[in-house]
């Protein structure tokens, strides 16, 4: 087995098993957890903390994604070299099907980094500071709820992004 293949076949698995847990975490987050969560509403509370506190669900899925997209990005480099350069990869079908998988994981990926991980911070430490002042003030728990609403907004745009990128790399020698 020659050092490309190696490389491939380290890069791929990397890039597909990654890519897998990536998207079936945010999927189940998105489809079952945040709903049930609204569903039992403040009983879920303490299930939520422990998941996004203490369990860290964003960082485990930061590090998916980022797993995700780097070695997908080494892949992507080594098929442009198999077509004489950058410009007449991404002008192929099957370039362009691959460019845009990519940048729909990137963006997945760069609203998790940038939306995602500061609102699930800010909304643990309004979490604990309702927890700590007894009965929570009116401006804490609406602060809470507006959070709420972003991070659910942040998820599905997530969701709908990895999906793109999941149907496009599915299908991208078909085009």
């Amino acid at each position: 087995m020659d050092a490309a293949t190696i490389f491939m076949l380290v890069f791929r698995v990397l890039h597909i098993a990654a890519g897998v847990a990536w998207a079936g975490s945010v999927f189940l987050f998105v489809v079952l957890i945040q709903p049930s969560a609204a569903a039992i509403g403040p009983a879920a509370g303490p299930f939520m903390m422990e998941l996004l506190g203490r369990r860290k669900l964003v960082s485990w899925l930061l590090s998916l994604g980022g797993t995700t997209v780097v070695a997908g990005l080494l892949l992507y480099w080594r098929d442009a070299n198999g077509f004489d350069g950058l410009g007449a990869f991404s002008s192929s079908r099957f370039g362009i099907a691959l460019s845009i998988g990519a940048l729909a994981a990137i963006a997945a990926f760069l609203i998790g980094l940038f939306g995602t991980r500061p609102n699930a911070r800010k909304f643990l430490d309004l979490a604990s500071r309702a927890a700590a002042a007894g009965p929570p003030p009116a401006a804490v728990l609406q602060e809470m709820a507006s959070v709420q609403a972003r991070l659910k907004l942040l998820a599905r745009v997530a969701l709908a992004l990895i999906v793109v990128a999941v149907v496009a790399m599915a299908t991208a020698r078909y085009w």
